[in-house]
């Protein structure tokens, strides 16, 4: 089996490289990374570059021109993995906030489901203990708001630590997702389900970014909310049938 790690980044200059090291040391065959920079600033993109020059077979940049969201990024990741041979696909931050350690076991349960999610709130599940008790709150209450809105089954909808299953992400058809930033990961979650795929959570301990800073606010976050609704209305329709099949 191959596998893709997909991530994005964006003035990750202080995380990338130990979180390349970090990838590499993985006991996972045939692994590789696909870095989506947004042109960064701080010069995150180069760092990957000078990486793939002792690593060319592990690690690959995609640059794009500006920063235009998670979701753009991600569209083009996950557009660039469907392109390789990857039997496995794995999108997650480059702050390690999603630990490495987790990624085996996440691959393990793709063997029973389409989608393993890294997830906060299931079982054991933790959030870093230095967040505030607003900060708990409202991603907690986002959360069970857009799991009930959606009517789906996953507890942590803004979930950005994924492995899928090839055939999941080509039945998904990421270019048909509208949404960006944080409400792109809301978006995939309700498509995945309202199209008949089975997905399971894994609990994780979600630790804040060791180096650099947040880019989610409170602004960030209540916006993303807002387009629950309209993600809820755009595909109230769609079924197992709709799947895209290449």
């Amino acid at each position: 089996m191959k596998t893709l790690i997909v991530i994005p980044t964006y003035n990750e200059a202080a995380n990338i490289i130990g979180m390349l090291d970090a990838l590499r040391k993985l006991a996972v065959p045939a692994l590789r990374v696909l870095v989506v920079d947004d042109n960064s600033p701080d010069g995150t993109g180069q760092l990957v570059e000078d990486y793939k020059l002792l690593y060319q077979d592990f690690v690959s940049v995609l640059h794009r021109k500006e920063k235009t969201g998670l979701g753009g990024a991600y569209v083009a990741g996950f557009t660039e993995a469907l392109k390789s041979d990857a039997d496995q696909i794995v999108q997650m931050d480059a702050d390690f906030s999603h630990s490495p350690d987790y990624i085996p076991g996440m691959l393990a349960k793709l063997a029973d489901y389409d989608v393993v999610i890294g997830s906060r709130y299931v079982g054991d599940g933790e959030l870093d203990e230095t967040w505030s008790w607003w900060r708990v709150f409202l991603s907690w209450f986002a959360n069970q708001v857009t799991q009930k809105v959606l009517g789906i089954t996953v507890k942590d909808t803004t979930a950005g630590f994924k492995a899928w299953r090839r055939a999941t992400l080509q039945g998904v058809n990421v270019q048909r997702v509208k949404s960006n930033s944080y409400a792109f990961q809301v978006e995939m979650a309700c498509l995945t389900e309202r199209l008949g795929y089975t997905p399971v959570e894994v609990p994780i301990y979600f630790q804040d970014r060791e180096e650099g800073e947040s880019k989610v606010d409170v602004n960030t976050i209540m916006a993303s909310a807002m387009q629950v609704f309209q993600i809820a209305n755009r595909w109230r329709r769609i079924t197992p049938a709709d799947r895209a099949t290449s």
